[in-house]
């Protein structure tokens, strides 16, 4: 068979924003580690009428089709209604299924509702996948050719009966077709459209293995994707095309793996043996929450002195006071001190600061989104003046992405 798999995603609340759909790429990922191609996400909001022409055309176009979602026990949990109409068949209660659901509500001393036997119905002349984390089972059903699997919508369910049994089913039917093998490699210094310039004729060209650039949080990645029956295989192809990459852009290579750029980062801290001090105003601790959230650095950053008011700035980091009256808190001179005086109390290789306006009112005549990064780099100091826009929050945490970046950037120059 040559798949062409179609994910539905079942549920108003995912139209509303009330939930994100994770379930639909989980699925992915799954599917495409096993060399089945996923050409269709749909999301549908829980209407009858609107769930039997979504799989009306699923139906038509596909021949793997994984539904999530709708398969609760409330009147709006429609998807068991609409696909039986489909396959023209009816639901049948499965018995072991609906003693699990018994057991749960006597176990806790609850009063079972009469609607609870609905997580229990199954297609007539289909197949029941009993769900050892949850109620709901999943439900397997081939209608003229196609394959449709139904699945909960809670996460933790959808991909135990996944791995367990939707996986498994398809590989006893010989349809898997080989496994996917990725590898991504990050680049920094050179843009997107540079690197894809670079790159274009080995694009244009692919087959197995593929090459996909991608943006990233302040870097660049390209992911090479190969398709084998055997890993040694995999990694094979995979190195012959990085060597074919690495002769156009080696220069930018940074290093594997799809990394944030705090982990870059650390990475970088590391491999030169620095440490790492900050003096936050505007970013309020957010810079050192950010770098303290990765395990393993207490040997390379020092802390973070929050100094939000100008009492603070001057008695605790030492900025002088004709400084702040003259300059300003929010001024590239008072960046360049905070920088200073932390570096010089902490004795780090690197001292970085932020200060700045979140808004709403201005400060010394500097809009909302002014902001003043300075590093100080064993005793040279370098300040960058930035202008984000947005509320408060995202303010402050351009600010911090903009401070990682300029660290690394100072590390790999």
């Amino acid at each position: 068979m040559n798949s062409k798999c179609e994910i539905i995603s079942v549920g108003t609340e995912l139209l509303l924003g009330q939930i994100v759909d994770t379930n639909a790429s989980w699925l992915s990922e799954k599917l495409n580690n096993i060399g089945l191609n996923v050409y269709y996400h749909q999301t549908v909001g829980d209407n009858f009428n609107r769930l039997a022409s979504v799989f009306e055309q699923a139906q038509k176009r596909s021949n793997i089709i994984i539904v999530t979602g709708g398969l609760g026990p409330t009147e709006d949990d429609l998807t068991r209604e609409v696909a039986a109409s489909l396959f023209e068949t009816d639901l049948k209660l499965d018995e072991p299924t609906f003693q699990e659901v018994q057991s749960y509500y006597t176990k806790r001393n609850l009063t079972m509702t009469e609607n609870n036997r609905k997580q229990a119905l199954y297609f007539n002349g289909g197949e029941v996948f009993h769900n050892k984390v949850g109620m709901a089972p999943g439900l397997h059903f081939e209608h003229k050719g196609v394959l449709w699997f139904f699945l909960p919508g809670v996460p933790k369910e959808m991909k135990w009966i996944a791995n367990e049994k939707v996986i498994p089913f398809l590989h006893d039917k010989g349809l898997t077709e080989g496994k996917l093998f990725h590898r991504i490699l990050t680049f920094q210094g050179i843009g997107e459209s540079a690197l894809e310039t670079e790159l274009l004729d080995l694009i244009q060209g692919q087959t197995n293995p593929t090459i996909a650039p991608l943006a990233g949080n302040g870097y660049i990645m390209i992911r090479l994707t190969a398709k084998a029956n055997q890993e040694a295989r995999a990694v094979e192809l995979l190195d012959d095309t990085e060597q074919l990459v690495h002769k156009r852009v080696g220069d930018y290579f940074f290093d594997y793996g799809d990394q944030s750029l705090d982990q870059q980062l650390i990475h970088l801290l590391t491999k030169h043996e620095m440490t790492l001090s900050a003096c936050e105003s505007i970013t309020g601790g957010q810079f050192a929450s950010t770098i303290i959230a990765n395990e393993g650095v207490s040997q390379l950053f020092k802390g973070s002195i929050i100094s939000y008011t100008d009492e603070m700035k001057e008695e605790i980091v030492g900025i002088p006071h004709h400084l702040l009256q003259n300059e300003g808190a929010v001024s590239e001179a008072c960046a360049k001190s905070m920088a200073d005086n932390t570096q010089r109390m902490s004795g780090s290789n690197l001292s970085i600061s932020f200060t700045g306006v979140a808004g709403p009112n201005e400060v010394n005549g500097y809009e909302p989104g002014t902001v003043f990064i300075a590093i100080n780099y064993n005793g040279e100091t370098k300040c960058e003046h930035y202008h984000f826009s947005g509320d408060r929050n995202q303010i402050r945490d351009e600010a911090v992405q903009a401070g990682l970046k300029q660290l690394i950037l100072m590390l790999t120059s």
